[in-house]
């Protein structure tokens, strides 16, 4: 069942185009507080501004600017409360979230789905502009269509029970067309369904390199099959997922990160950067410039001992790297906390301070790899290639010596390893039926938290997080998650 957006997620959609993006190069096109009639639906300039205004929830807090990253860490086991804490993401760490202290994605999320929508439904609906072309047209939808299916995909994640749970299990309320109404969830199976359709309509619409810039952080042909090769890996659609990870690795223009891209974060390195980076298919910006940017909330500053520094590494992580693995150095120890380290992976654009800038990668040439790996030991299967090949090629360029056998607990550790910090950890252990065991732990319960594979979404509530209690109240027809009380 398709349904129409509901009054407590709706928002003033006719001036989404006056949102701005996470681009600097786009804000000088597209002024902030230019409110002319250009910024309408009506009109193609518009059509781009209100695109540029579907990006903007990106950087919010709530997503990819600090909360959906770091509570994926943080309940994964990569992450821990250090010895630094202002009070932030406790509920995460100890996994007792409620519905009244959850993440608050869900209204972000629907912000983007609606400004999404809107520009799909005009562009659905005929729309033409003399000397436009109808290939830059469909190119705005393109962007829509990809963001709409990344904002479904995080919410299922955040909200639902794993894929591999079961179709029928409650997802989120599917919205097509922005309209004040109060629907009920869909399936996680229908989500998703629509979510593969979204990124296969994508794909041929949108170009290989988008014409708003090349930093990564605008929708392309390529970012729209990196994440439909990451939705096959949790739909558990083997041979999906391996043929979209081929077709990026054997054709698109990227490579994978060097040992310098690591150790020279300091040194304008990817992860201190603005630019482009050769590995990264699309990634979120986070300029201040954003007016969806965290400032002091934003990731950068969480994980920063010299800021809120709320967010330090666990050793359960940092003991899966091997000696000589360059990564490992990408993690900070201050004089005074020894034995306490935190990452690198945020440390503040080109030297800036305070850090309070970022860029967060979200797919990314070395995940493909793993997604292929990981597809191909699970009977996927693609001529010339194996999984330990594409296991080594990122363990040699890591500064490690290839392996000789691999395994899927091996593909798990090093998606840990090499993603960490990326928002995965969670995910992952929940897409593949896995429990999360921790050691680094602080807290009085819940060290380790069974998933029991197969079953049911009572007995597995805690991997599903509680829906905002805001949306329970303002809509009768949404079911909270099972084991949640309301307040």
């Amino acid at each position: 069942m398709k349904t129409r957006l509901y009054k407590s997620i709706t928002i003033p959609i006719l001036l989404a185009g006056i949102l701005i993006s996470c681009s600097k190069d786009f804000l000088e096109e597209f002024p902030r507080l230019d409110q002319s009639d250009e910024l309408t639906l009506s009109s193609y300039r518009g059509l781009e501004s209100a695109t540029a205004g579907t990006y903007t929830q990106l950087c919010a807090t709530n997503w990819y600017g600090a909360g959906f990253v770091l509570t994926a860490d943080l309940k994964g086991g990569n992450a821990k409360i250090g010895p630094i804490s202002s009070g932030r993401y406790t509920d995460e760490y100890f996994w007792i979230n409620s519905p009244s202290a959850t993440s608050l994605l869900w209204t972000t999320a629907y912000q983007t789905i609606a400004r999404a929508n809107n520009v799909i439904n005009v562009i659905d609906g005929g729309f033409s502009e003399a000397g436009v072309s109808e290939e830059s047209i469909l190119e705005l939808k393109g962007e829509n269509l990809f963001l709409r299916a990344l904002a479904y995909f995080d919410m299922l994640r955040m909200y639902a029970q794993p894929y591999a749970s079961g179709r029928d299990n409650p997802g989120v309320p599917l919205v097509l067309v922005t309209e004040n109404q109060y629907p009920a969830r869909n399936t996680v199976g229908e989500v998703y369904d629509q979510i593969v359709t979204d990124l296969q309509d994508a794909v041929p619409i949108l170009d290989e390199t988008n014409p708003k810039g090349n930093d990564g952080a605008w929708a392309t042909s390529w970012s729209a099959k990196a994440l439909l090769a990451k939705v096959y890996l949790y739909m558990e659609n083997w041979q999906g997922a391996a043929d979209m990870a081929t077709d990026i690795i054997q054709n698109s223009p990227y490579s994978l990160f060097g040992e310098e891209d690591y150790t020279t974060w300091d040194q304008n390195g990817y992860w201190g950067n603005v630019g482009p980076a050769d590995e990264v298919i699309f990634q979120v910006d986070g300029s201040e410039g954003n007016d969806a940017h965290g400032y002091w909330l934003a990731i950068s500053y969480m994980v920063d001992p010299e800021g809120y520094g709320d967010i330090a590494a666990s050793h359960d992580l940092l003991d899966l790297y091997e000696p000589g693995d360059v990564r490992a150095a990408l993690f900070q120890e201050p004089a005074k906390y020894p034995g306490e380290y935190w990452t690198l992976k945020y440390p503040g654009r080109l030297g800036n301070t305070p850090r309070r800038e970022y860029n967060v990668p979200v797919l990314r040439l070395s995940e493909m790899y793993l997604i292929r790996a990981e597809a191909l030991l699970n009977g996927a299967s693609i001529t010339g290639v194996t999984a330990l090949d594409d296991y080594n090629a990122i363990r040699t360029r890591r500064g490690l010596t290839g392996a000789t056998t691999v395994s899927l607990q091996d593909i798990y550790d090093e998606r840990r390893r090499e993603l960490c910090f990326e928002g995965h950890e969670l995910f992952d252990l929940a897409r593949t039926q896995r429990s999360l065991e921790r050691t680094d732990y602080s807290g009085a319960a819940n060290e380790d938290v069974a998933f029991i594979p197969g079953g049911t979404p009572v007995q597995n509530y805690l991997w599903a997080m509680p829906i905002p209690q805001a949306e329970i109240d303002s809509n009768a027809n949404i079911e909270q998650n099972p084991g949640y009380s309301s307040n």
